[in-house]
Order: C-alpha cells, then sequence, then structure tokens
C-alpha cells in the first residue's frame, strides 16, 4: 500500500475538512484580535505582558520551544481548541499593538506577516493541533482512542518537523 494511502487512513476526509475550517477559523481569529481598538495605555500593557514571554535571547531553539509549547498545549482534548483560540486571539491583539505602535492596522500587519512561509508552517502546526485536539476528545467520547494515539504521533511528528522549519526561516528573516 502506498504512503499517500496509509494518509488518507489515518486522515480521513472528515479530519482534513475540520483541518481546513479550523485553519481559516485560526486566521479569522487571529486577524479580529488584531483589529481590536486599543488606547495607548492598552497597547503598552499588551506589549509589556508580550515581551515578559518573550525570551531575552531569540534564536531558533527559543522561537522552536515557544511555538511547540503552544502546539501541545493547543492538543489537550477538548480544552486545547478554547486555549488555542485564546493563544491566538492574544497573539492578534500583541500584531494590533505592535501595528498601533507602527502606525499599522493590525490586521494589515498580520496580512503581511501572512506573507512569510514561517507564518503558515506555524498556524498549518497549530490548526493539526487544535484538530487533533477535537478529535482525541471525540474519541475519548465515543472509545475510539486507539486510532487517536496512531494519528497523534503522526502529527507530533507534523508539528514538530513544521515549527522547527518555521523557526529556522523565521530566524532568517529576523536576521
Amino acid at each position: 500500500m502506498s504512503a499517500i494511502a496509509e494518509l488518507r487512513k489515518i486522515f480521513p476526509r472528515a479530519w482534513m475538512r475540520l483541518y481546513f475550517i479550523v485553519l481559516v477559523g485560526l486566521v479569522l481569529i487571529a486577524l479580529i484580535g488584531s483589529a481590536v481598538p486599543l488606547d495607548e495605555a492598552q497597547s503598552r500593557e499588551v506589549l509589556e505582558q508580550a515581551e515578559a514571554i518573550i525570551p531575552e535571547t531569540i534564536n531558533t531553539q527559543a522561537i522552536f520551544l515557544n511555538n511547540l509549547r503552544a502546539a501541545l498545549i493547543i492538543m489537550i482534548p477538548g480544552v486545547g481548541a478554547i486555549l488555542g483560540g485564546i493563544i491566538i486571539y492574544s497573539t492578534g491583539l500583541v500584531f494590533g499593538a505592535v501595528g498601533q505602535s507602527l502606525g499599522i492596522f493590525g490586521p494589515g500587519l498580520i496580512l503581511l506577516v501572512a506573507l512569510t512561509p514561517f507564518f503558515w508552517l506555524e498556524f498549518l502546526a497549530y490548526s493539526a493541533s487544535m484538530t487533533q485536539s477535537l478529535f482525541i476528545g471525540y474519541g475519548i467520547y465515543r472509545g475510539g482512542i486507539r486510532k487517536e494515539a496512531i494519528r497523534t504521533v503522526v502529527l507530533l511528528a507534523f508539528v514538530i518537523l513544521s515549527l522547527l522549519l518555521g523557526a529556522y526561516v523565521e530566524i532568517l528573516f529576523i536576521r
């Protein structure tokens, strides 16, 4: 059996449809977060909170570990989807605050960053994590957790590789 046929067994049409819906939804949540009007004090507070999370030394490893932590949180069955929405919305708020400080409308800044490959590598990984979170939750509910375990292992490899490549590309853009 070919590798593509095996992947189709692991990722059926229902999974792929939900994955696409989640991907579009996450991008929209980020855009909504970036469009939230912030006054100067709120913008400063958002930026200060973001700086507290961002490590002092920004390198490939730091970017990768930060993004992997988010992807793993998002993959927690059930609650991961909610936490993922909050994480992506918060990221959008940061884009809005940065955009405001640069005199750029937040969604415009996100769309500008969406022209980079690391944006899509990260959002593809987060979408896969969130989709699997929902499928694991459903698998626990219906008692089909074994199939979800196999899919989760395959997805973890995809998420790790995507985020590692994304972090490498992102650091190239930063430098």
